[in-house]
């Protein structure tokens, strides 16, 4: 999950804090006082990250694994778990192909990436991939290029020894479980990867949403998937927990006076840096879904996101990100979840995305806080006229779900997770921020932990 990091500034200035900006000093400095008194805590929570990994990431994986491909296989939470996945592998690759094409050269990228095919024969229009991608595709290319691939902590790196090198045979070792699990997915969905747009995942204060759609012709479903983010425009615009109220949010909500989260608002509804008409990423995937809808009109429409983002490297390269650690956390992990039940939201009571069919279903892991009182009394509206559902899973012991803290509320129904209990369900159940402080915050944001907790057997009784 290199690709899109905040802390890869060491290949890429544009990653680099400019202190001389009055924008940056004015928002970083009433931060200082929060920062050093949250020092002791985050420093002992990332020593019990590292320290506990080794002696239970094997056993946590191999549930994980187990549940993957049995019992819990068809579950709607763990179907969509295994599409983000899947983006997060694409997102992984795309990263790799594009940041070292210079150095070696890679068999077949066309394979994942798309967008410079001199053909389109992607039946959908308005979309950057000109060829639709399957789970078949990424599995081969990783089989193309295994040479130049390594495991690092579960995820994926370029190999660096294979640079320049054209008689390199197997130093390389691309993840086994990662081509498992989509040989898994392969064998079991008919499905397409039909969008996918990481543009411009990279560009500093100008980084947008990356995200994907997926039409799933064995289940019926297209799912839109958001990445989570951890770029400097995460960090520094969400940092200031204001809200605002954009026009496509208005349109329906006047009666109820819902805001939003200012910095989530900007990623979704704020003009892009496409060339031509400047549409929004809403529109963009409203007119997508439009022609899936079309194409499709008895299938489901699903959103779904966690924040995966750089959670794993962050626990394993103390204590050099130690300090980023203190600035960024919880707020540049948690875009994923946020924008599920944001898009979720807009599509389901915007005139835009009216002729859609509903209910928007949104599955959202670890989602921080999106909107005001207004915004959940509008949520709870919507939900009750049938246009939408939102299944919001939580951990204890995660501080983003219950963050921003001050004039924000959580929605939808809430499956609750802790460690050797059953799950807690509630219907807009929200937490204190400080019945979720514990010195393992990072360590109870990870998928692993989640997955672990949540597909058990009790828990589906």
């Amino acid at each position: 999950l290199q690709t899109c990091s905040f802390f890869d500034f060491k290949d890429s200035k544009s990653h680099m804090l400019n202190t001389s900006d009055p924008s940056y000093l004015s928002l970083m400095l009433p931060m200082i006082p929060y920062i050093l008194a949250a020092v002791p805590v985050v420093g002992y929570g990332l020593y019990a990250t590292k320290s506990n990994h080794d002696k239970e990431s094997k056993k946590t994986q191999d549930l994980v694994t187990h549940l993957e491909l049995d019992e819990f296989k068809t579950l709607e939470l763990n179907t969509m778990l295994q599409w983000s996945s899947l983006m997060y592998y694409l997102v992984t690759l795309r990263g790799i192909v594009r940041k070292h094409k210079n150095k070696v050269d890679f068999v077949q990228p066309e394979l994942i990436v798309s967008q410079h095919l001199d053909k389109d024969v992607n039946p959908y229009d308005h979309t950057h991939l000109k060829k639709m991608i399957t789970a078949t595709d990424i599995l081969n290319f990783m089989k193309l290029n295994q040479k130049y691939l390594v495991s690092d902590d579960g995820g994926l790196e370029f190999n660096e020894k294979a640079s320049g090198r054209a008689d390199l045979d197997s130093d390389g070792q691309a993840d086994v479980e990662m081509m498992q699990r989509l040989e898994q997915v392969d064998d079991e969905f008919d499905a397409d990867i039909i969008e996918f747009d990481d543009e411009f995942c990279d560009d500093g204060m100008d980084s947008e949403l990356v995200f994907c759609i997926i039409v799933n012709r064995t289940e019926k479903r297209v799912a839109v998937c958001f990445r989570g983010s951890v770029s400097m425009k995460d960090w520094v615009v969400d940092l200031s927990g204001t809200k605002s109220k954009p026009e496509q949010i208005k349109e329906f909500t006047n009666d109820t006076g819902a805001e939003i989260h200012t910095g989530f608002s900007e990623y979704l509804f704020g003009k892009t840096n496409e060339d031509g008409d400047g549409y929004t990423k809403f529109t963009q995937i409203v007119m997508i879904l439009k022609q899936v809808a079309k194409k499709h009109p008895d299938f489901k429409i699903y959103v779904t996101g966690h924040s995966l983002g750089e959670l794993r490297r962050l626990c394993f390269s103390f204590p050099r990100d130690f300090v980023y650690s203190l600035a960024i956390f919880p707020i540049s992990f948690q875009t994923g979840g946020a924008l599920t039940q944001l898009l979720a939201f807009a599509l389901a009571g915007s005139k835009e995305s009216a002729d859609l069919p509903k209910p928007i279903i949104a599955v959202s892991y670890a989602s921080p806080r999106v909107g005001n009182k207004g915004y959940l009394e509008k949520y709870k509206q919507l939900e009750k006229e049938g246009l939408l559902r939102h299944i919001r899973v939580s951990n204890q012991g995660d501080i983003v779900t219950v963050s921003p803290s001050m004039g924000f509320y959580q929605t939808g129904l809430n499956i609750h997770v802790a460690e050797g209990k059953e799950v807690e369900i509630g219907y807009c159940k929200d937490r204190s921020f400080m019945s979720q402080l514990n010195t393992n915050a990072l360590g109870n944001h990870g998928l692993p932990t989640y997955h672990g907790r949540l597909f058990i057997s009790r828990n589906t009784t």
